[in-house]
């Protein structure tokens, strides 16, 4: 009998390829137009952005089994459309989190120490930027940190804030439960806490709740001597209303790791702006991360192919319920090293 075929855009990595191939024929696309000529074949879909997995390429993944996200976001899966015809939607959550946690750091000290501007200077040979710009430096030791979304990315943040850079950090959970680990102080509403911190950083997912989550009226509850960081899913926060505040005074500066749409278009007035650090939505594009990625993927699918519960399942609970009694193991799973148990 023919191996199961897993389809998909290239693995991140070689040791989740590695992993897949031991087991199952594997298809890798460079180009997402592809994907629709081969879903009628296949038990299995690695799936990132650019690739749409929508409620069309769905129904033509006639024998498809699980469909396997590269990483934490799930918002290019039509959920509802996977779960009615019986598909399993897995992500990886929590491998990419320690990247993601140093890259909001980092954005942090780009926005303290002015790290873009003053690179620029000296490679323009202005030098004396430094002693103009002397009382626009500050550190991030002893600020308020409030961490919006407080799963994997937020407690490594937590960790690497409060140890690191002594900083007082705020949880703001998504049911408002509070928060038991030791590197948060508080665990408030997000109202409250915008009030509070000195830096607001984002790691909440986009969802029809998230979508805008914070806007005009959040920006104007936070300080005007604040930052926010998003290293999250564009749209959840609105693009107009944090441009509006930055451009008036009414908020510090922002660091930006994620847009929408994806690239931004050159003209986005948010790019113009000199308080405004970017990058290219690449927190979580380490070495050590895409590995762990890889691995994590190519694990929750041989879960899945196996007739087993994989550990990155996103699901309601009323669909986990009726999905578990389906669920019978016809064989031993890969684990994560990509080695047979």
């Amino acid at each position: 009998m023919e191996a199961p075929l897993v389809l998909g855009l290239r693995l991140l990595h070689q040791a989740g390829r590695e992993a897949l191939m031991s087991r199952y024929r594997l298809v890798e696309l460079d180009d997402v137009t592809q994907v629709g000529r081969w879903i009628g074949e296949a038990d299995a879909l690695y799936a990132y952005s650019p690739l749409q997995v929508d409620s069309d390429l769905i129904t033509r993944g006639k024998h498809l089994k699980v469909i396997a996200a590269a990483g934490s976001g799930v918002d290019h899966i039509d959920l509802e459309a996977a779960w009615k015809s019986d598909i399993v939607v897995t992500h990886a959550v929590g491998a990419g989190a320690i990247s993601v946690a140093e890259h909001a750091v980092g954005h942090m000290l780009c926005l303290a120490k002015k790290l873009v501007g003053m690179d620029r200077a000296v490679r323009e040979g202005r030098f004396e930027q430094r002693t103009e710009s002397r009382h626009h430096f500050g550190e991030l030791s002893g600020r308020t940190l409030a961490i919006v979304g407080f799963g994997a990315i937020g407690r490594e943040l937590a960790r690497i804030a409060s140890r690191g850079f002594d900083m007082r950090v705020i949880a703001v959970t998504r049911d408002g439960a509070p928060v038991e680990d030791e590197n948060v102080g508080q665990t408030m509403s997000l109202h409250e806490a915008l009030a509070q911190a000195d830096v607001v950083s984002v790691h909440t997912p986009l969802s029809r709740t998230t979508r805008g989550l914070i806007g005009h009226a959040e920006f104007a509850r936070m300080k005007s001597t604040a930052w926010l960081v998003d290293t999250s899913r564009g749209g959840v926060v609105n693009s107009d209303a944090l441009y509006s505040a930055l451009a008036e005074g009414r908020l510090g500066g922002a660091a930006l790791d994620v847009f929408e749409p994806e690239p931004p278009p050159t003209q986005l007035p948010l790019l113009s702006l000199p308080n405004v650090v970017l990058s290219p939505h690449c927190a979580g594009l380490t070495r050590e991360a895409l590995q762990r990625l890889s691995l994590a993927a190519a694990h929750d699918i041989d879960c899945a192919l196996c007739g087993l519960p994989p550990p990155g399942l996103v699901a309601p609970k009323s669909w986990v319920g009726s999905r578990a009694a389906a669920l019978s193991p016809r064989s031993e799973p890969i684990n994560q090293l990509g080695n047979s148990q």
